[in-house]
């Protein structure tokens, strides 16, 4: 077992893939429609070339298909999207159906958000690495998974800013499972 990655190691070294592989196959379809549904034209740009590409569409038809149409293929092309769009299909994911998962754990932080959108004062030094710390324990310890597939998105956002999960995400494998 020395030689398994642990979670933080794993988002270390893979970003959001190491988060999306934690992920189970409705976390990851959640996501993909997530992404489809509020993705800004910009994201969906590259996405929607890869379908047409795939799906043997043009462009602008893709553009009018429904998030439950590509979804499945949305999945399958996500190992080969670039590290910014898969990043966007947790943001997504963690902005629409986990809203409350974030506000439970900003809350718990104590950081000023708007409705799980983080709102920092312009002079903001970072927040307290013992809160961090100890609501990230709880929130696990309530959400399980979905605390996990957070945390680890959260660390992909912004090593810096939230270094002090890095004791928790240390504590479980890759996959999600408690180490030692």
């Amino acid at each position: 077992m020395a030689d398994q990655l642990t979670l933080m190691e794993a988002v270390e070294q893979r970003g959001p893939y190491a988060v999306w592989e934690l992920m189970d196959d409705d976390e990851k379809k959640a996501a993909a429609v997530a992404f489809w549904n509020e993705a800004d034209r910009e994201s969906r740009s590259a996405i929607e070339v890869a379908l047409a590409q795939d799906l043997k569409f043009r462009s602008q038809s893709v553009r009018q298909l429904s998030a439950e149409r590509v979804a499945g293929r949305l999945v399958r092309l996500a190992d080969a999207l670039p590290e910014t769009v898969l990043f966007q299909y947790l943001f997504h994911l963690h902005m629409g159906d986990r809203r409350p998962l974030m506000v439970e754990y900003l809350d718990a932080v104590g950081l000023p958000h708007d409705d799980g959108a983080l709102d920092l004062p312009d002079d903001f030094e970072g927040p307290d690495p013992e809160k961090v710390e100890t609501a990230a324990r709880d929130l696990i310890k309530a959400r399980e998974h979905e605390a996990l597939v957070y945390l680890g998105t959260l660390m992909v956002a912004d090593t810096d800013f939230w270094k002090s999960l890095e004791p928790v995400l240390k504590e479980y494998a890759a996959d999600g499972t408690a180490v030692g």
